[in-house]
């Protein structure tokens, strides 16, 4: 059902009827007419651009709100973090003192023994 009148094309014909295409050899291009907007329309697609403009910066707004206290979170945990790091290096420190007091202690306990054994050494050479 295509309107359009069908052309047939001899390909041993040395030219080709182009009458009644002047005007498209000339521009191309099919102008559209020209819809000319009323004040009233560019007023509401104004309008319509500005409703999503505050969408948007509505949603960007709560995302930067997130995104502060989120960083407010994160500001406290490190904060506690480097609190912690500072127990752990006394405590560390603590540790370490508490290992040399113990092998001092097992030290002077090996020593204590060790005389020990020789007052009773001396007690029984004294009984004999």
């Amino acid at each position: 059902m295509n309107s359009l009148p069908k052309f047939e094309v001899d390909l041993h014909q040395a030219s080709i009827d182009l009458s009644g295409l002047e005007s498209f050899l000339e521009s191309p291009v099919a102008e559209e007419p020209v819809r000319e907007e009323t004040e009233t329309q560019v007023i509401l697609r104004l309008l319509e651009q500005l409703y999503r403009v505050g969408e948007l910066v509505t949603d960007t707004s709560q995302r930067l709100q997130e995104a502060h206290e989120r960083l407010n979170s994160l500001t406290a945990l490190v904060a506690t973090q480097n609190k912690q790091m500072e127990i752990l290096s006394h405590y560390q420190a603590q540790a370490a003192r508490a290992a040399g007091l113990e092998h001092s202690l097992s030290l002077a306990l090996a020593e204590n023994e060790k005389l020990k054994r020789s007052m009773w050494r001396k007690i029984f050479f004294w009984i004999k």
